[in-house]
Formats: structure tokens, C-alpha cells, sequence
């Protein structure tokens, strides 16, 4: 893996995208490009307020700027944003095709339902950011899941995620 790489996380909103990002983090030290994050930064988003459409463009403005700079300097990145359709993560591969560097899309698979279930459980612990309900229905309804034409790292939970990480990228 000394090829940088473009890793684009991909699921439904609670899939546990940002636990999987966490421990690829800790097992091979990729940056890590968050668009939640980036929210936070900018202020937008808060409390669950809405994010007007200028605030995202301003949003995904910096995380591809932040994601060319880091691929330019030689490094591999997991991309953390919705990614729910073909056509955001065919924005994301250009970025990588300009580079000339591989990207893979790595698939939570994880069902509406037990999707649904892990928000509901959020709203009592407030482990995690909560997600509006236009904003979870809005992924839920327009999810694509990715298709033989895009490389594909598909990630179910019933799997041990070491033994998933050792026959993925090792």
C-alpha cells in the first residue's frame, strides 16, 4: 500500500462507516477527510439545524480541495461524506483520476431498518451526531449501491472486522 490511495466510505447514515474509518485509521494511518467534520469547523449543521445548499458547496468546496492537496502529497484518504449515489463518488474518482491514483469505495452494507433502529438508539444515548429525518429519508430513498463498475471493498458487520481488514487489505 505505498501507492496512495482514494478510499471512498459508503453507507447509509449509522452503517458504522466512521467505526470502520477509525480502526483503517489505526491499522494504516490514512487521513481521514470528514464532511461532518468539516461542518462543525465551518459551524454549519449545529443542534440539527439545517445546512442551506451555499454552506454545502462551501462544505464540499474544501473537502475536495482537502483531498487533492492530501493525494498530491503522496498520502492515501477515506473519505467520509454521504457518497450515497454514482455521482458523488464519481466526483470524488475524478479528483483521483486528475492524480492518476486508484480509488476504491468501501461499502457499509447494512439495512434501512436496522439503519432506522441504530438512529432511533442514537436519539437516546446522543452517542454520535444525530441526522435529521429529511436528511436520513433523502439518503435512504436516492441510496445506490455501488454496482460491478466501481471498485468495490464490501463490509458487513457479521463479519469479525480484523479477519474483514486482513483478507481486504493485506
Amino acid at each position: 500500500m505505498s501507492e496512495p490511495t482514494l478510499y471512498i466510505l459508503c453507507g447509509l447514515p449509522f452503517a458504522g462507516k466512521t467505526t470502520l474509518v477509525k480502526e483503517l485509521v489505526k491499522h494504516f494511518g490514512f487521513v481521514h477527510i470528514d464532511i461532518d467534520h468539516i461542518n462543525t469547523n465551518f459551524g454549519v449543521g449545529l443542534r440539527g439545524a439545517s445546512i442551506s445548499p451555499e454552506e454545502w458547496e462551501i462544505t464540499y468546496t474544501e473537502a475536495y480541495k482537502q483531498l487533492g492537496d492530501t493525494l498530491d502529497a503522496g498520502q492515501s484518504v477515506l473519505f467520509e461524506g454521504a457518497s450515497f449515489t454514482k455521482v458523488l463518488r464519481d466526483q470524488l474518482r475524478a479528483i483521483a483520476d486528475e492524480r492518476s491514483v486508484l480509488s476504491w469505495v468501501i461499502y457499509v452494507d447494512i439495512s434501512e431498518s436496522e439503519a432506522r433502529q441504530r438512529l432511533f438508539y442514537n436519539r437516546v444515548t446522543r452517542l454520535r451526531y444525530d441526522v435529521r429525518d429529511d436528511n436520513f429519508d433523502l439518503v435512504t430513498t436516492f441510496f445506490e449501491v455501488p454496482t460491478g463498475e466501481e471498485l468495490v471493498l464490501s463490509y458487513n458487520q457479521s463479519q469479525p472486522l480484523e479477519d474483514w481488514i486482513q483478507h481486504s487489505f493485506c
